[in-house]
């Protein structure tokens, strides 16, 4: 078979462990079952996705982020079971990656303040002056290898453009929504190739892969509140996922595919429904019938929604006295006078759009999985992140979706840290495990660090 990897190759984890979760251990007078890949071939992982499959964490990818990727931790259980087991990764250099998120404190209502850490070397930019949310820029960051790397997790990757010529050329920079950095640094110099063609490359050598992605479709509009980012379709997603699976599943290949999680159950979405964030002000303000007010989609002036949803940056903002066109003095954000609006918040009937997407995407994949592809299928909204969402015990560590001291989620508020992504790999070793008749041992979670960037 061709060597399908760097220089660099898997990067190795602390020191794991098997029990955890639901994990049953031997009783005493039982012999731990041998560590085994089953009926699997683990000689060579392909790990296709999005944000979460290349271990984007904090707002961006570090080197770090990368080795504690879900996809990374599952090619080092892999190796315990077959020592000729490869997996490569488009690695940064050591340092700020990207640029992340680090936590400078911690607001009276829990929202962490936070502060970006710049990126340690960009080799282009372009400013988008026309940003519908002021000016953006985008940057072009340095190149990984000139062959393709095993994770090809590559963060803001929709689905919806995997057929897009040119989306990952340098020289498209200016191609306003129409050039990914990160798919760049996986490319050869100047390369048009879309991901399509990328998984078509790599699928042959590949003896197993997983396949989870749908999330950074929903992003752009949901980090936006509906203002920026297309509303995407959950039916074209779908189909697109379908292109990328006859590639992987070809000749009978073995894998897992995944479901993105709801999106009520992320930080971004659960910390911020309208009704209960009006109910902690009446609470913390003594003003038991305060009402906030946002401006919706259709226009319309209303009281918040349970169906409403504040982001963190309109959270940050409520209460601040602002200069209102008309009003003869400032006016405190979020009353009936100077309503929220725009990107901070998504209003119900934004919800409802970009929900639907979901809903649909979801379920389609389902059941094409169902009819065509027949792979072993988590849903990790029922599997983990709704089970996060309710709080749940890991051999006496608490996890939940509250940022920071909830263990799970990163500081951008939706992708994981080295914890989560190691309970997030423990749920595929569960399905793997059970599906092809396997032993490969389980992370110990809670030797993993709760933060993976300074």
């Amino acid at each position: 078979m061709r060597n399908f990897s760097f220089s660099f190759g898997r990067v190795a984890l602390p020191t794991v462990a098997t029990a955890l979760l639901t994990f049953v251990g031997c009783s005493p007078d039982q012999t731990e079952p041998a560590p085994s890949s089953g009926s699997l071939n683990l000689t060579c992982y392909l790990a296709v996705g999005d944000s979460y499959t290349a271990g984007f964490a904090d707002g961006g990818l570090t080197r770090q982020s990368q080795t504690y990727s879900y996809a990374n931790m599952l090619a080092n259980q892999f190796a315990l079971v077959n020592t000729e087991a490869e997996f490569s990764l488009p690695l940064l250099e050591d340092g700020a990656g990207t640029g992340y998120l680090t936590l400078v404190g911690l607001q009276d209502n829990g929202l962490p303040i936070t502060r970006k850490v710049p990126a340690a070397t960009t080799l282009g930019r372009f400013i988008n002056v026309a940003g519908c949310n002021g000016a953006d820029t985008v940057y072009q960051y340095p190149r990984a290898a000139t062959t393709l790397p095993q994770n090809l997790g590559v963060p803001g990757l929709r689905l919806t453009q995997i057929a897009t010529a040119g989306l990952g050329n340098a020289a498209n920079l200016t191609r306003v929504g129409l050039f990914n950095p990160y798919f760049e640094r996986i490319l050869p110099a100047n390369s048009n190739s879309t991901y399509l063609q990328v998984v078509t490359t790599a699928s042959p050598n590949a003896t197993f892969f997983t396949f989870f992605a749908g999330l950074d479709d929903m992003l752009p509009y949901l980090l936006s509140g509906g203002s920026c980012g297309p509303l995407p379709s959950g039916s074209t997603m779908a189909q697109n996922a379908g292109q990328l699976l006859t590639q992987l599943t070809a000749n009978g290949r073995n894998g897992v595919i995944a479901l993105p999680p709801a999106l009520t159950t992320l930080p971004l979405l659960r910390l911020s429904n309208g009704v209960a964030l009006q109910e902690r002000l009446r609470v913390s303000s003594n003003r038991p019938t305060y009402t906030l007010y946002v401006r919706a989609f259709n226009g319309a002036l209303q009281p918040v929604s349970n169906d409403d949803y504040i982001l963190p940056a309109g959270q940050r903002r409520i209460g601040r006295l602002e200069s209102v066109t008309g009003a003869p003095q400032t006016v405190p954000y979020g009353d009936e006078q100077n309503p929220i609006s725009g990107s901070d918040v998504l209003d119900y009937i934004e919800f409802a759009r970009i929900n639907g997407a979901m809903t649909l995407y979801r379920d389609e994949l389902r059941t094409r999985n169902q009819t065509t592809f027949k792979q072993p299928l988590i849903d990790v909204n029922d599997a983990l992140f709704q089970q996060v969402a309710d709080q749940i015990n890991v051999n006496g560590v608490l996890y939940t979706s509250e940022l920071v001291r909830g263990n799970f989620y990163s500081l951008d508020g939706y992708s994981l840290t080295p914890r989560g992504n190691a309970l997030l790999a423990n749920t595929f070793l569960r399905v793997i495990n059970s599906t092809y008749d396997a032993n490969i041992p389980l992370l110990n979670v809670n030797n993993l660090p709760t933060k993976v960037n300074p």
